[in-house]
């Protein structure tokens, strides 16, 4: 992504999250990137492009970090945690961004709400068949993975709500707090506790 392009997707999604995408008018956002109409619709193409474009990249930032972290890791119990980790870091360092997916996203139309849909889908089933794995194991009780996942999704997703990425609150802290909640209501045995702090 070109430096122009960038810096354009970060102002639109600051205006967004401030004003609300609805509410968000181009002649705004030309203000706040120094740039003509014909020049922006250049780098971006039109408004529910950079709604798309705001949503997509942080989905499949976390398809690909999730799918790394679901190879790697030794058990499914600390699969989640580092999952929940990443998550709740991602969700802190960018979240103007999320707060425009989780409020807008279903401003987007045809193609582009079909694929951001079947990226959400994505990131959780990746949750799903880690929770699916180790309920197989024998190692968390044989929920429904779908109904299990959404609900530890759900705390995590609301925390854009509140969340700073100042460095005010260790969001590995909250996440395995989150994951302790979740947990043990699940486990069907004791298990090591979460995994030390990646370097």
């Amino acid at each position: 992504m070109s430096p122009q392009r960038e810096r354009i997707l970060k102002a639109a999604a600051a205006l967004f999250a401030r004003e609300g995408y609805h509410g968000a008018g181009m002649a705004r956002l030309e203000q706040e990137v120094g740039l003509k109409r014909g020049a922006l619709y250049h780098h971006i193409g039109n408004k529910e492009s950079l709604l798309y474009e705001i949503s997509r990249t942080q989905l499949e930032h976390m398809v690909g970090i999730s799918t790394r972290i679901a190879a790697e890791a030794p058990d499914e119990a600390a699969c989640l945690r580092l999952m929940a980790r990443a998550l709740l870091r991602n969700i802190a360092d960018h979240r103007v961004e999320w707060t425009v997916h989780y409020r807008d996203f279903n401003a987007l139309t045809g193609e582009r709400l079909r694929h951001v849909l079947e990226l959400r889908d994505r990131y959780a089933e990746i949750w799903q068949r880690v929770y699916a794995s180790g309920a197989a194991r024998g190692l968390f009780q044989p929920a429904e993975p779908r109904v299990a996942v959404l609900g530890i999704l759900g705390m995590f997703n609301y925390s854009y709500l509140w969340i700073e990425g100042d460095g005010r609150l260790d969001t590995d802290r909250i996440a395995d707090l989150y994951c302790d909640i979740f947990l043990r209501g699940v486990l069907l045995a004791p298990h090591p506790p979460p995994p030390p702090d990646e370097e």
